[in-house]
């Protein structure tokens, strides 16, 4: 009868065990920012914008072309959802869009590309608020453009990484239109100022970007000379030290064709790397 109970006992302890389990992994999965994104994904209308329209919206920031409320105002209002939904993803601290690099070149990337345009109807999304007079609304927008934009770069390759550069320049542009063609009240200043602290020093992880693009290319068939591996190598050596690309640039030329198409361009990479740092100091020195 005692060994009864202790064996109910037991079973009654890893059915509470297993149960405990399933809700912190219930809790954990919810507080994954990549699914509200992804939701936010699903809410998004008409959200393609033309080579043109992402040229003239890079010249609203610039100062050099003004925002046209009437032109944008409806496609805005109809991603409102849309756009609170993925705010919304940015109060959780964690993002992991659950990319599998088992599968090689077949990894899925299809959330990148919805992510740039989520990312630029948040700032036709800011623009519309200000026309608006809605300036608390604004700043709430910019610290959440922010975010969701170097959420993007989470556990991706450098497609992905350069895609987030991109939407947290333009967002970052934005802070410093912001301050120049409005006044800000004190608090108003400081969600800009801590969105942009938040950030830390170094916001992109190009080293791991690296790596993830390298193992992307581990399933093709290196028939050259240099192995995958020292290719890989030696760009996770340039991209923490310029002064090693000359010699990166030298075993890739001596890659077949086909395969030096397909690895992306160090020198640039390197470029964008030092644009965005260029950009994140000045407007750190512009909220000072």
């Amino acid at each position: 009868m005692k060994i009864t109970r202790l064996v109910l006992s037991m079973i009654l302890a890893t059915a509470v065990s297993a149960n405990a389990g399933a809700v912190r992994e219930k809790a954990a999965l919810g507080e994954n920012a990549a699914l509200r994104y992804w939701s936010a994904f699903a809410q998004m209308q008409d959200s393609t914008i033309a080579r043109a329209q992402v040229t003239e919206l890079n010249a609203m920031l610039d100062g050099t072309a003004a925002y046209d409320d009437a032109k944008y105002k409806d496609l805005v209002e109809m991603n409102e959802h849309a756009l609170a939904t993925m705010a919304r993803g940015t109060a959780l601290a964690n993002c992991d869009w659950g990319l599998d690099y088992a599968l090689g070149s077949e990894t899925p990337v299809d959330y990148v590309e919805k992510a740039a345009a989520l990312a630029r109807l948040n700032v036709l999304y800011i623009f519309h608020l200000r026309v608006t007079g809605e300036k608390d609304e604004e700043m709430h927008a910019l610290a959440a453009g922010i975010r969701f934009s170097q959420d993007i770069a989470n556990g991706g390759s450098l497609f992905a990484t350069l895609v987030a550069k991109d939407s947290l320049v333009r967002h970052l542009r934005a802070v410093v239109f912001a301050m120049q063609g409005q006044e800000l009240s004190a608090p108003q200043r400081t969600i800009l100022q801590q969105a942009v602290l938040r950030l830390g020093a170094d916001p992109l992880n190009w080293r791991a970007a690296v790596k993830a693009e390298m193992r992307v290319f581990s399933d093709f068939q290196w028939t050259t000379a240099v192995p995958y591996a020292q290719i890989s190598q030696a760009y996770l050596v340039a991209i923490d030290d310029p002064s090693a690309l000359p010699e990166l640039q030298e075993l890739i030329t001596s890659l077949t064709p086909q395969i030096q198409a397909l690895i992306p361009n160090p020198k640039r990479v390197l470029e964008e790397k030092r644009d965005f740092s260029n950009k994140l100091q000045e407007t750190r020195s512009k909220l000072k």
